[in-house]
């Protein structure tokens, strides 16, 4: 394995260790401390998280997905199958997360913006963290395939 492909390595995992690490995090906190806070409270400060983090979190995801890509079309043998795998694991993560946790994002985002009190706040919590249970064990497998590339290129 060259030096670029290395790099472009690091910048994939690095991405994918910044998206799990957040979603670690609610998974072992911030479900737990959301269950005590208000549902008002809750639907407040997600909706504010899911502001930004909707605008920014992409960059370390699509780091990943393209480093992965890169790396698939440029890597050989071995290698080449990590890289795809972890490539079709962070898609198949991006479709869950459209399809199950964006469309609760905009709802407590415009509701945080609006200052709007949701009915079903607890219910839409309840279900975002559901999703958690599916978004962490796909990035997991995802990052341990990328670095396991490493340890057979390194052998």
């Amino acid at each position: 394995m060259n030096y670029w492909m290395w790099l472009v390595s690091l910048v994939g995992i690095l991405g994918t260790a910044v998206v799990l690490g957040t979603d670690m995090f609610f998974l072992t906190v911030g479900r737990s401390a959301l269950r005590l806070a208000s549902t008002s409270a809750v639907t407040e400060v997600m909706g504010f998280f899911h502001m930004f983090a909707d605008a920014r979190m992409p960059i370390w995801g699509v780091a990943a997905i393209l480093s992965n890509l890169l790396l698939v079309v440029f890597s050989k043998g071995e290698q080449r199958w990590f890289y795809l795998a972890s490539f079709l694991v962070l898609l198949l993560f991006v479709a869950f997360y459209n399809l199950l946790s964006r469309p609760i994002n905009r709802v407590q985002t415009e509701a945080a913006k609006t200052g709007k009190r949701l009915d079903n706040g607890r219910e839409l919590q309840a279900s975002w963290d559901r999703v958690l249970w599916i978004r962490v064990p796909l990035l997991v497998v995802s990052l341990l395939a990328q670095c396991l590339v490493l340890l057979v290129a390194s052998a």
